[in-house]
């Protein structure tokens, strides 16, 4: 029922504020000077919703999930940077239950789902698939989705119900509403001990390529798709200057490699490929897959629970043990908070006398062996 309220002016005068509510639609707000035309807009604002309504409700009967993920993977995906990882979870979703139609999915459906998601286990390579790492016959690994990942399944199938409801008109309301997240953890701290350090550094150096991409982690705080990534038109080896363009959080940023990294990276650069651009680059020239290298690396120096990512972890602490500021460490890992952001870029040229300290000691100048 539209509601409306009498409300006194500045002047003594009357003004009439009319709202209008219904699941599925936006509050619609409006003031008269009578109540009359109050009522009357109310009135008219309802009926349209209620004609909107039985709309949607058609529409909902009549389109599968697989009809909107197929056009939100059309029209929506490509203005996402995320688009392929999206579009691998969607597919899930449309694999379960594409074939129900919109009204008959429920909060309860999407809670049995989730549960689903979390218990099933999956594999992240598929044998004989393009651009596999698997041997001929060799199993792939099975693992289980933590929260977080099944928290990202149900946001991005959200996000497909959210614009079926507000811009193309198909559903009245989001079942989401009715679901719950699962509890996600304060994430991984896992960081390398100076045995550690010292160990897993001596089994990477077996692998030129792989070593030099643990080195840069470690002394940058970069992570593994922004290393990976890298072109030579970005480095800069005479100032020891790295350009990330392609990072999480879609902002470049600067990276400064000194003493042992930028020794590994000038030698690594003596014999890059002239018709390939990529810093990293596996030898049947497809894109550099470390995993598999890294984790032999780390079973081989009895590094365990550890993953490539903890290097970004690692490289945090030991910046933060040199006397880095939380500004420092923002600019120098791309970090991100809402008031400190403003001071990321100021922070960015006196971050390199910290990366430069904390390299030194962790890694040496690189001095006696090359330059």
């Amino acid at each position: 029922m539209p509601t409306i309220r009498e409300r006194p002016k500045a002047d003594g005068t009357l003004v009439y504020h009319a709202q209008v509510r219904m699941t599925g639609f936006p509050a619609r707000t409006a003031s008269f000077p009578t109540r009359r035309q109050a009522e009357r807009w109310a009135k008219t604002v309802e009926a349209e919703m209620i004609e909107g309504k039985h709309f949607r409700n058609v529409e909902a009967r009549r389109r599968t999930l697989a009809e909107a993920i197929d056009r939100y993977v059309l029209e929506e995906l490509p203005a996402k940077k995320d688009a392929r990882t999206r579009a691998v979870r969607l597919r899930w979703w449309q694999q379960k239950l594409g074939q129900l139609k919109l009204s008959e999915i429920t909060a309860a459906t999407l809670t049995e789902y989730r549960n689903k998601l979390a218990r099933e286990t999956y594999a992240r390579a598929t044998p004989g698939a393009r651009g596999s790492t698997l041997a001929k016959g060799e199993a792939a690994a099975e693992f289980h989705r933590g929260p977080a990942t099944v928290n990202r399944y149900l946001a991005y199938l959200s996000h497909v119900f959210t614009v079926a409801r507000k811009e193309w008109g198909w559903i009245s309301h989001n079942p989401f509403d009715g679901v719950s997240k699962h509890k996600e953890g304060g994430g991984r701290v896992r960081y390398l001990s100076e045995d550690e350090r010292a160990a897993l550094l001596g089994e990477t150096a077996k692998d030129p390529q792989l070593h030099l991409l643990v080195v840069l982690a470690l002394s940058t705080a970069a992570r593994a798709g922004e290393l990976v990534g890298l072109r030579w038109g970005d480095v800069d080896l005479k100032d020891g200057r790295l350009l990330l363009r392609k990072t999480k959080n879609s902002q470049p940023r600067t990276a400064w490699v000194t003493g042992e990294a930028l020794r590994l990276l000038k030698e690594h650069g003596r014999v890059r490929r002239l018709d390939d651009d990529r810093v990293f680059r596996s030898p049947k020239g497809r894109r550099y897959d470390y995993r598999k290298g890294f984790e032999a690396a780390c079973a081989a120096a009895a590094v365990k629970d550890f993953t490539f990512h903890g290097l970004r972890h690692s490289a945090a602490t030991y910046l933060a043990r040199e006397g880095a500021t939380e500004q420092q460490l923002k600019a120098i890992g791309g970090w991100k908070s809402g008031v400190v952001s403003r001071y990321v870029h100021l922070a960015a040229e006196d971050a390199k006398a910290v990366v430069e300290r904390m390299n030194a000691k962790i890694l040496g100048n690189g001095e006696g062996r090359g330059s």
